[in-house]
């Protein structure tokens, strides 16, 4: 596990249902949001790194201006 000292603190903005979900998840196994959203990220980047996840699936009609997609 990584040493708390060695963390970075960013935010990250969802949805009210991804928030929504995110928060349940948490419920249902007593950690934090924060906890299941790391646990989330270090999944993607070892299934990234295994070569599972070969591209990002990004939707075309990104606002370039607001870095949100529609």
């Amino acid at each position: 596990m990584v040493n708390e000292k060695t963390r970075q603190r960013i935010t990250v903005s969802l949805d009210r249902e991804s928030l929504k979900s995110v928060s349940s998840i948490a419920s249902e196994n007593d950690v934090s949001i924060a906890w299941v959203i790391r646990y989330a990220v270090d999944n993607f980047l070892k299934e990234w790194k295994e070569g599972g996840q070969e591209q990002l699936l990004l939707s075309l009609g990104k606002d370039r201006g607001s870095g949100r997609y529609e």
